[in-house]
Formats: structure tokens, C-alpha cells, sequence
């Protein structure tokens, strides 16, 4: 008899995140429901109110980050203040503490997944993500101490460049990375000696490329395809609407707060549908948490 697998779908959330949270769960199974496993929700701050509306999905789990991981990043904000407002980022390093699962996928939770992803499953692969450069251009390396996109003359035969870099929103993981060594290896990098040095806005991301660099397997973009960079992609034809797998709506603006951005996109007749997809996502979990109520 073959072994089952033991997969599980992980999210980091927080208060201000439970509607993009909500969203993030309900389309993954709306569009996968041959999954069974485990939903972890990762956070540190939620009231109960907030932890009962997962009542709508089966199998959640919440968890905390780990003490020592929680000690890493307020040692590390309290020396780099500027990183206090984006502690919760460094806790998807926490996804790598989640022994016993054969696979795990770790979405960001402003994502919106619009297709079935069981495809993935069936690859071999240890780590699996997008290119955080969709384009693929050569001058667009990472330097592995600044972070920073270097030009083309300053990468040929740079021993401080990354091989190629990945979004860390939505990730596809092995139980080979899912054990203690992986998550102790993630941990030792929230340090001030590389935080001091980091020049672009970047987090948890930056952890994750200097772990894994080299050992990635790339997906097509249509896997993360960050809503500002959508146009390029497909009005160039580079990747065609039925491509698209996962929505991230990345940046201070969100689908779930009222803004003036979000006023004026809902109009554009590029972004609107995008928008409207999540709206309606939201709309379908409002019912769901209607009709639970009577139960």
C-alpha cells in the first residue's frame, strides 16, 4: 500500500491580516479540493474572536513562532529600529520548524490562489519558488551583503553575488528542509552584522536567499505574480492569463483597507478584475462565516 502523504498549507498572520488571511485559505480550497492536510496559521497576537472565524476550514492549527526565534528578532529590532514595524515578516522562518510533514506550502497572506496547484506535489524537487526578478534580466543579481541589484559590469566574476534570488511569498517545501538544522541555520542569519549591511527594504527574503542559494527549482511567475508587475508580464505576452496561479497583492495597500490607491485601481480596467477576484473571494468567505454562525 502506498504511504500517504503528510502536507500541510502554512501562513504567517496578524490582526490587521485575518481578512487577507481568511481569503488566502478559503480560494487555496476552494480551487484544491483534493487537500486534506493541515492549515497552519503562524502569528503571536490574535484575539480569541479573530482565532474563532477559522472555524469555517478544517484542521487549523495556530502557532506561535518559537521563543528563541522571537528573541533573534526583538534583539535584532531593538539595534535597527527601522525594522520593528516588519518583525512579523522574519516569522516565516517559523514554516521550517514544521517537522513531520512530507510537504509543506507557505503562502504570504495577501495572496489570492486562483487555480488548482496539485501539479506541484507531484515534482521531486526540495525547494520550489518564483524569481523575485520576473523579467530575468542579467543585470538584476543580488548582492549577498547589501541585497542590492548590481549592473552588469560588477557581477562577471563577483564571488559576492547570489545565483539567483526567489520571492519568498509563496514557497513549496521538501521534508528535507522541514527539521531542526534548516531552522537553526535560518535563525543564525536575524543578526545586526547582516541587518546593518542590507540596503533595500527586504526581510525574512533576505534570510531565505542566503540559506538556500543554489539549491531553489524555480516555478513560472504565474506561481507569485505580484499584482504591480502584472502588466509587463502580460501585456509582453511573456505570460498569458490562464497562467496565473496565485495573486499577491504585495506593498501598504491591500484589497481588505480602504484607501485612495485602492479607489483609483478598482477603476483601472487592468487592475479592477484582479481586485474584484479577491472581493468576491471575500464575499464567499462572508458567507461562509454567516452560515457558521447558526451551527
Amino acid at each position: 500500500m502506498e504511504k500517504k502523504i503528510k502536507m500541510a498549507i502554512a501562513t504567517v498572520t496578524s490582526r490587521d491580516f485575518v481578512p487577507g488571511t481568511l481569503v488566502l485559505i478559503h480560494s487555496f480550497l476552494k480551487h484544491n479540493p483534493w487537500f486534506d492536510g493541515d492549515i497552519v496559521i503562524i502569528c503571536d497576537s490574535l484575539e480569541d474572536e479573530q482565532k474563532q472565524l477559522s472555524r469555517i476550514f478544517p484542521k487549523v492549527i495556530f502557532k506561535k513562532p518559537g521563543d528563541d526565534l522571537l528573541l533573534r528578532i526583538g534583539h535584532l529590532c531593538r539595534n535597527l529600529p527601522k525594522l520593528l514595524p516588519k518583525r512579523q515578516r522574519f516569522y516565516s522562518i517559523e514554516a521550517f520548524n514544521l517537522k513531520g510533514y512530507d510537504k509543506l506550502l507557505f503562502f504570504d497572506g495577501d495572496m489570492l490562489v486562483t487555480s488548482n496547484l496539485s501539479e506541484i506535489f507531484e515534482q521531486q524537487t526540495e525547494l520550489m519558488a518564483c524569481s523575485d526578478n520576473p523579467y530575468d534580466k542579467q543585470d538584476r543579481i543580488r548582492d549577498r551583503v547589501t541585497f542590492k541589484r548590481l549592473p552588469s559590469d560588477e557581477t562577471a566574476g563577483n564571488p559576492q553575488i547570489l545565483a539567483k534570488t526567489f520571492n519568498a511569498g509563496f514557497m513549496v517545501v521538501d521534508k528535507r528542509f522541514l527539521n531542526n538544522e534548516t531552522y537553526q541555520s535560518l535563525k543564525l542569519l536575524i543578526n545586526i552584522d547582516i541587518f546593518r549591511k542590507i540596503k533595500t527594504h527586504n526581510t525574512d527574503q533576505v534570510v531565505l536567499n542566503l540559506v538556500f542559494d543554489g539549491k531553489v527549482t524555480f516555478l513560472p511567475a504565474g506561481y507569485n505574480l505580484i499584482l504591480s508587475q502584472s502588466p509587463e508580464l502580460i501585456e509582453t505576452k511573456k505570460l498569458s492569463p490562464d497562467e496565473i496561479k496565485i495573486l499577491h497583492f504585495t506593498g501598504k495597500y491591500k484589497p481588505w483597507i480602504a484607501s485612495e490607491k485602492m479607489d483609483e485601481l478598482i477603476v483601472d480596467p487592468y487592475y479592477s478584475s484582479f481586485i474584484n477576484d479577491w472581493k468576491e473571494a471575500f464575499d464567499e468567505v462572508k458567507q461562509k462565516l454567516e452560515q457558521n454562525k447558526w451551527k
